[in-house]
């Protein structure tokens, strides 16, 4: 009997969803797989039912609406959520055991991770002392391992809310899934010699997940790279690109050589964090620059995401 369901809120990356898909299987053969797709191409993921027996939903919603909807379409104790640009690398079992024994109570990455090495000609962190992702004790759903029932009925999807901490560099809503779920078990990650912006996570040493970065560069950085925003973008895509084809090309006989920590154990995180909160801009420019972003959205595009907030609203009560 299925304890344990994956699920996945999709947006672009047929290449890499496939072998998210195939790395599933091969650890979890009839597990349930939910995926909540946006964008269309019905046709790519009628494939993908087929041949990994996929339940999906062509859904346009940004990420929180989908996984809202996918968590209460969820009928196991147990869900694994993940971003389609994480793939199994060795079997949850291990991990599923220590949710039940209660030696834990949620399994992922912490927010700690930062950008790879020998990179000086560009940085995805910038202006945050080198960090892509800082937010200590929190966890984010790209990959994330907890008794999904337990949860529901203690909290209900209310309680994926997160509570905000202005130190943070990254403040998501899923973070509140973490915050009530105190005792972590974290995968460590670490950067790869191979395959650029992505990290393998080790628990000791045995890799467990393999993460890539901006598994949605296609449209993530290709339009910031269209509309001229940022300098250095196209080289952000091109090592994007690269790694995530490196990876594509070896899998499953991967080449994890050469790795070194990407969790910063060195770092005063205290410091950098106090020095991140100072960049923060104040409230009346971060009420300036919603207000234009929202004045950019047009009518039809305000319309859209007053209706999601609502629905979130709504699910949450």
């Amino acid at each position: 009997m299925n304890e344990i369901t994956f699920v996945t809120p999709y947006w672009n990356g047929r290449e890499m969803m496939r072998i998210h898909l195939e790395a599933i299987r091969r650890f979890y053969p009839t597990a349930p797989i939910l995926v909540s797709k946006k964008g269309g191409d019905r046709d790519e993921m009628e494939a993908h039912r087929t041949a990994f027996n996929v339940q999906y939903w062509m859904e346009e919603c940004n990420y929180d609406i989908a996984l809202l909807r996918l968590l209460e379409r969820c009928r196991t104790s147990f869900v694994c959520i993940l971003d389609h640009d994480a793939v199994l690398l060795s079997s949850l079992d291990p991990y599923v055991a220590g949710l039940r024994e209660r030696r834990y109570d949620v399994v992922g990455v912490e927010e700690r991770i930062r950008e790879p090495p020998g990179i000086e000609w560009w940085r995805f962190a910038d202006g945050y002392a080198g960090w892509l992702r800082l937010a200590p004790g929190s966890m984010d759903t790209n990959v994330m391992l907890f008794n999904w029932r337990e949860f529901a009925d203690r909290w209900g999807l209310r309680g994926i809310a997160a509570k905000r901490h202005d130190e943070d560099k990254d403040q998501e809503f899923t973070h509140g899934i973490a915050q009530r779920l105190t005792r972590h078990k974290y995968w460590l990650p670490y950067h790869t010699s191979r395959y650029g912006l992505g990290n393998v996570l080790m628990d000791g040493d045995v890799p467990v997940v393999w993460h890539q970065w901006f598994g949605s560069y296609r449209e993530r950085l290709s339009r910031t790279q269209q509309e001229g925003a940022i300098p250095g973008i196209a080289e952000r895509v091109s090592f994007v690109q690269r790694g995530e084809h490196e990876f594509m090309r070896d899998y499953p006989q991967l080449d994890l050589s050469g790795l070194s920590p990407a969790w910063g154990p060195d770092r005063d995180v205290d410091a950098d964090r106090k020095a991140i909160a100072s960049l923060k801009p104040s409230v009346v420019e971060r009420t300036a620059k919603c207000a234009s972003r929202w004045w950019g959205y047009g009518f039809r595009g305000l319309a859209g995401r007053a209706s999601q907030k609502l629905e979130r609203w709504r699910r949450m009560r």
